[in-house]
């Protein structure tokens, strides 16, 4: 009858791989979990993007749509109306902290309206955390310009 005995080289040798799988476990894990959480905040940040992008654009369509009786200031009334009204809800404090801005500008024979909503200052207050080793942009800003046709008379 063969037995092991705790000293023999055999049960050393397993005791070193189990060593060895911890340490390789110690040395991989911060790079997997950096990855994770690169993952995480770019999938966050790629979102907010998309919803200034999307909220810009559908703002600037609703204002485009000729209204008999309004003026330059009338459709600059609508459009702040209309980018406070379509922006919603996200991560943490997304809404509170993004600016709106509607500027008017030449445009031919009628006025343009840019429409932009700016996250300022998202490289110190990221909506997911603050990750110190991923690079991040300094604001996030979307902007989208519409032609309308007041009417002055």
């Amino acid at each position: 009858m063969i037995t092991n005995n705790p000293g023999t080289p055999k049960d050393k040798s397993r005791f070193r791989q189990k060593g060895a799988l911890l340490v390789e476990l110690v040395l991989t894990l911060p790079i997997l979990l950096a990855v994770v959480f690169a993952i995480v905040e770019y999938s966050v940040l790629l979102g907010a993007l998309l919803i200034m992008n999307n909220t810009t654009s559908e703002a600037a369509r609703q204002v485009t749509v000729f209204r008999t009786g309004f003026s330059q200031a009338d459709y600059e009334e609508f459009a702040r109306d209309s980018l406070d009204s379509l922006l919603p809800q996200y991560v943490g404090s997304f809404r509170e902290n993004i600016v709106q801005s509607v500027n008017t500008t030449p445009c031919g024979d009628s006025v343009c309206l840019r429409l932009s909503l700016v996250y300022p200052n998202y490289q110190n207050n990221p909506l997911v955390g603050n990750s110190f080793f991923i690079p991040l942009p300094a604001n996030l800003s979307a902007e989208s310009t519409t032609r309308v046709e007041p009417n002055n008379d």
